[in-house]
C-alpha cells in the first residue's frame, strides 16, 4: 500500500471517529471454498485472511460502508499436467452493511465489489513463468458481532464471492481458453475493536 493510500484510510477513519460514527476494525481468518470445480481440481481450499474496516454512514442509522482487503496462498497442480503451481490471490471489496441490533449481538447483511488480483507461478523441468490477472465481480455478506467487554467484539460471518476474470490459459496451455471463475464460499471468524 502506498503511503497516500494509508493516510487516505486514517483521514477517513479519523473524520468518522470525530462525528460520532461508529468504526469497527476487525482482523478475519477463514476458509475459502471454490465453488467452480474446475478450480477446486487444481486449487483446493485453503485459509484467507486480512482486515475489515467499517464505518457507520450517519449518527444512529443502521447503514455501514466497509472496505476489505485479504489474502490467500495456495499450491496445486495444471489440469492434465504434472506442473506444480503456486496461487497468491489479494481480494479487495468495499460495499454497504445492514446492522439489526440487539442486546448481546448485531446481525448484519453486507453487498458489494470485489476485485480479485491473481498472481500465479508454474513450475516445471524446464521453465518457470509467472502470469497475473485480474478478476472483478461481487461480494455478499452475513454475520454477527458478539458484543465482548471493552469496546471488543467477535465477528462470525459467511461470505459469498463471485468473480470472474478475462478469457486466459489460467488452467494450463492442453485445456481451453475460458473465463475463470474464481467465486467462493468464505466463512469463518474475526476479532475486533469498536471505537
Amino acid at each position: 500500500m502506498t503511503k497516500k493510500t494509508i493516510a487516505a484510510v486514517l483521514l477517513t477513519f479519523l473524520c468518522a471517529h470525530a462525528y460520532g460514527r461508529d468504526v469497527l476494525l476487525e482482523f478475519k481468518s477463514a476458509y475459502f471454498l471454490p465453488t467452480n470445480s474446475t478450480f477446486r481440481n487444481c486449487y483446493k481450499g485453503t485459509v484467507i485472511y486480512g482486515p475489515e474496516l467499517t464505518i457507520q454512514l450517519k449518527e444512529k442509522k443502521n447503514w455501514y460502508a466497509f472496505a476489505s482487503l485479504d489474502f490467500l496462498k495456495q499450491k496445486g497442480r495444471f489440469l492434465s499436467l504434472c506442473d506444480s503451481t503456486t496461487l497468491r490471490m489479494m481480494f479487495l471489496a468495499a460495499g454497504i452493511k445492514y446492522v439489526f441490533r440487539f442486546k448481546h449481538a448485531d446481525l448484519y447483511l453486507g453487498l458489494g465489489f470485489q476485485a480479485n488480483r491473481l498472481n500465479k507461478k508454474n513450475r516445471n523441468k524446464f521453465v518457470t513463468s509467472h502470469n497475473t490477472i485480474w478478476g472483478y465481480g461481487g461480494i455478499t455478506k452475513i454475520g454477527s458481532y458478539i458484543h465482548l467487554p471493552h469496546n471488543f467484539f467477535i465477528d462470525l460471518f459467511f461470505d459469498y464471492g463471485f468473480v470472474w476474470t478475462p478469457k486466459t490459459d489460467f488452467y494450463g496451455n492442453r485445456t481451453t481458453r475460458q473465463r475463470t471463475n474464481v467465486g467462493a464460499a468464505i466463512f469463518g471468524a474475526a476479532i475486533g475493536y469498536r471505537f
